[in-house]
This record gives C-alpha cells, structure tokens and sequence, in this order.
C-alpha cells in the first residue's frame, strides 16, 4: 500500500519506536560521516548548517525533537540556543562545558522526569553513560544508516508528487541572463 499524505505518521510505521528525543553531539556526527569530510574544513557553518537540515527531514517521523549540541567551552559566555524549526534547536555550550558534559546532564534530567532519550554519538564512553543513565544510544554510522534506510522506506512507501515544470527549466541561458539583467535595471 502507497500512502499519498500523513496517514502513517504513527509510531511505529518506519519498523522503528518512535523515540520523544534525539540529542547529538554536532561536531561528532560531522566528523565521522563521509559527507561533511571536506565542507566542515571549508566551511564549518554550512557544516552545521547541513547537519540540521538532514535531521530536519526525519523530525516527525522519528523523534518529537532533536538537539544539536556543539562545543563552545574555549567561548566565554553562557550556552546560547538557536531554533533552527519548530522542533530542531542548536546549542552551543558554554564557556568551560564540553557538549559530552551537556548531554550526559540533559539526559539525566529528562530520563528523571520519564522522557524517552536517544543520543547520537561515537564517543564510546557517551554511549556507556548514556546507556547507564537509561537512554538509549545510536552511533554515527548507525545513525547514518537509520537515516538513510528511513529515506528509502520513505520514498518507496509514499506517492510523491510529480516535479514541478518550472519556466527557468525551459529557458536557454542567454535568455535568463538577458532577463536577469533587465530585471536589474
């Protein structure tokens, strides 16, 4: 069966417990897959950028929300959150606080109030505390291809639209160049 819009939005539909949320060690995960290997020594802020934009796809059907944790504990000041989408939020720690720190104290405090935590790392001695504090824990690699075989599932599960015929496919250059500088003027 082919769904064609939200109708599988359960908790289980991709053969996987929906988690409440996924906490992850930014720089670990950037570092570790293939496709940040020469853009973070580039640019690390379309690095991170790109990280969250990925997670971004698989919020709603994976996780209720996911933070990104960075290390800032050589910046002076405070942690400082952005929100990146209603339910990806970006957290550089604080001065003297490594994002290992961070997370093994958020894990704690939510696991305490009974949330469901999974944390995203490769960092062997994260993943044993996470496990001991009763969160659960998914390395870089199997992250990766969680994300990857989700997008397959995904694609072959839903009807998607067909693409959209855009005038600027159908133009030559020479037209869009003449256009854009008439559109200067």
């Amino acid at each position: 069966m082919k769904f064609t819009g939200s109708e599988a939005c359960g908790s289980n539909y991709l053969g996987r417990e929906k988690m409440s949320l996924l906490l992850v060690d930014g720089y670990n995960i950037i570092n570790n897959w293939p496709e940040f290997e020469v853009l973070c020594r580039e640019n690390l802020d379309a690095a991170r950028a790109k990280l969250a934009d990925i997670l971004s796809e698989f919020v709603p059907l994976l996780w209720e929300k996911i933070i990104i944790v960075y290390d800032a504990y050589q910046v002076k000041g405070k942690p400082k959150v952005y929100r990146e989408s209603k339910n990806i939020e970006v957290v550089f720690t604080g001065q003297g606080q490594t994002a290992d720190a961070f997370i093994e104290r958020l894990v704690v405090n939510l696991r305490e109030i009974g949330e469901e935590v999974e944390v995203a790392s490769s960092d062997y001695l994260e993943q044993n505390l996470v496990i001991w504090k009763g969160g659960r824990r998914i390395s870089s690699r199997e992250l990766r291809e969680l994300l990857w075989s989700s997008r397959t599932e995904l694609q072959d599960k839903f009807v998607l639209p067909p693409p959209r015929d855009l005038l600027d496919d159908r133009l030559s250059e020479t037209l869009k160049n003449l256009l854009e500088k008439w559109r200067c003027r």
